[in-house]
């Protein structure tokens, strides 16, 4: 069995902003897929339409109550002249026509049914979509805090683990990041499930971002290297978590040498699964980190 939610996180969620509901397994945390926030339960798509079934007899029965109950309905949907009960006479020699009245029947009453409750109105309100590309409030480049030598140690591995890149390529790459004397993150991109590639709007943001001073000093920088680390949450096959993260790190790159003019020597690392960004909200994983290495 399964719940069914939507998230409420409409300043920094692409699901809430979308409305789009989320399916969780009865055994998993019930929070957004995308934000990692709680998440309001709504009924499920099966039960929805049940409900629907329900309200729908309920109507058929209360007017066909309504037709029986009132006579002069009664008569002109069966056709009928018989009279109705109360203006049978005494006695069954005298049984007079009945007189059609002319009174119109009294309205029905609507019966709200507590099983079919009806939806609130959601207000529509403008708003500008949320944003996606995150630069941190300060650029921390020291190498020795713990953040950034923990991920400079994984970086290290990860070279030596780098698919269908040459030894001398490896090597260079594995010095820049060994010898750095600044090293921390400048720009961290979030993906959506099963998504490797950049929207216009992911591109624009990205430019947004690049544009701030702190940043562009460092494009400026012709001995800045940038790179480029793509994630994948844990679950699944392992395999396929890398070649997530190296497609994301990938179309990263991509975007900004052909179409942000980033002219700075780039790497991209495939760093697979991992639970180094959040290891309780999973998804939080599917990003790519841009990471500046001064020599």
């Amino acid at each position: 069995m399964s719940r069914y939610g939507k998230c409420q996180n409409f300043s920094g969620c692409l699901l809430a902003y979308r409305g789009e509901e989320t399916e969780v397994d009865n055994d998993q945390p019930f929070i957004c897929a995308e934000c990692g926030k709680p998440l309001t339960e709504v009924g499920s798509p099966s039960a929805m339409w049940m409900r629907y079934v329900y309200g729908l007899v309920g109507v058929v029965v209360i007017g066909a109550a309504v037709v029986f109950a009132v006579p002069s309905l009664r008569s002109k949907v069966l056709g009928s002249k018989a009279p109705a009960a109360e203006e049978v006479a005494a006695t069954p020699e005298a049984s007079p026509e009945p007189v059609a009245s002319t009174t119109p029947p009294p309205p029905v009453a609507t019966i709200p049914d507590p099983t079919f409750p009806t939806p609130p109105e959601t207000a529509v309100t403008e708003s500008e979509p949320p944003r996606f590309v995150t630069s941190p409030e300060r650029i921390d480049l020291d190498v020795t805090k713990t953040e950034n030598k923990a991920v400079k140690d994984e970086v290290l591995t990860r070279i030596d683990l780098m698919p269908n890149v040459s030894e001398s390529n490896k090597d260079k790459l594995y010095q820049a990041v060994e010898r750095a004397r600044s090293m921390g993150k400048i720009l961290t991109i979030p993906f959506a499930s099963g998504k490797t590639e950049l929207s216009a709007a992911d591109i624009e943001a990205l430019r947004t971002e690049l544009a701030k001073p702190e940043l562009a000093k460092l494009r400026d920088d012709p001995t800045a290297v940038f790179v480029i680390l793509g994630y994948a949450d844990p679950k699944g096959d392992a395999k396929k978590n890398l070649a997530y993260s190296q497609s994301r790190a990938d179309a990263v790159l991509k975007a900004m040498r052909d179409r942000l003019g980033v002219i700075n020597v780039m790497h991209t690392i495939g760093m697979g699964g991992s639970k180094l960004l959040d290891a309780q909200n999973l998804e939080k994983n599917r990003i790519v980190e841009i990471w500046a290495v001064l020599p």
